[in-house]
């Protein structure tokens, strides 16, 4: 009898176990779980400089440990980067990627930091190259990748940009350029991920009493003329309150599944956070 009753207890106490631990494998899961299927596609953006306090607020190199370890955690298949310095910061980040990733960074323009963009690499599958390119705009440039998740799946392209963080202006000439790159490619789900800079809100629409807002906000009625904004219901991407990290993308052809910001991915001085959007098509 008294056996029957310590498996009793036994049995119990499992299943209390279970209730308690599944929960928690499931966090631990949550961001590197892929959903069921094969037409599946994770875009990670994220402008991985520092705070205006900072004397250095490009990327520092001391933080790219930690920037790889996101890219490798959240398994993304393409990856928009901004505020690097330059070649020398993308050729360790990819070392600390262990190579799974091909790099391009965009030419300097008239600023002093540079845009990327990466690509999981898949030549052990016999998926055909990356195609990376330049995008220019307004005197700055942004980085472009055109890529394959499998031969017989339609082409995908990038781009990485990073519009003007001091002129209205100029951030509306570099959004309708970059706008305009990126439909030309038709044929292409095509998707524009980065840091604009923006100062408009979506919860309230009546922020047009300043030129400044008024030229953002044409900015991103011209985005939206030809894309969908995938991280609209996110939340705030940076310091401050403030949503100015954008994922853009086709506005059919693609299902949206989840778009999450990552506030616990910041590292040391970093004033912005990384945008995940996982979608099928």
């Amino acid at each position: 009898m008294w056996i029957k009753f310590l498996l009793g207890v036994l049995f119990v106490l499992s299943l209390v176990g279970a209730a308690f631990l599944r929960p928690a494998r499931e966090l631990e899961s949550n961001i590197g779980r892929r959903i069921e299927g094969d037409r599946q596609l994770r875009l990670l953006s994220w402008n991985i400089g520092n705070g205006d306090l900072e004397s250095e607020t490009r990327a520092h190199s001391e933080d790219l440990p930690a920037v790889a370890r996101v890219i490798l955690d959240t398994d993304a298949d393409a990856v928009a980067l901004q505020e690097l310095t330059g070649n020398d910061q993308l050729k360790l980040l990819l070392m600390y990627l262990k190579n799974s990733y091909h790099g391009h960074v965009s030419r300097l323009g008239s600023g002093d930091r540079v845009e990327a963009v990466l690509v999981k690499s898949r030549s052990e599958n016999g998926e055909p190259g990356v195609l990376f390119s330049d995008v220019p705009a307004n005197g700055r440039f942004a980085a472009a990748a055109a890529f394959r998740l499998r031969k017989d799946l339609a082409e995908v392209v990038l781009v990485s940009a990073h519009a003007d963080a001091f002129s209205a202006a100029r951030r509306r000439t570099y959004a309708e350029e970059v706008a305009d790159w990126a439909r030309s490619h038709k044929s292409a789900l095509t998707f524009i991920a980065g840091d604009f800079n923006l100062e408009v809100s979506t919860r309230s629409r009546n922020n047009l009493f300043t030129d400044d807002a008024k030229h953002d906000s044409e900015s991103y009625a011209y985005l939206l003329k030809y894309f969908r904004d995938l991280g609209l219901e996110a939340g705030e991407t940076s310091i401050n309150d403030r949503r100015i990290d954008y994922v853009f993308g086709p506005k059919a052809d693609v299902s949206l599944q989840r778009a999450e910001v990552l506030r616990s991915a910041a590292v040391g001085r970093m004033d912005h956070w990384p945008v995940l959007v996982e979608l099928t098509f």
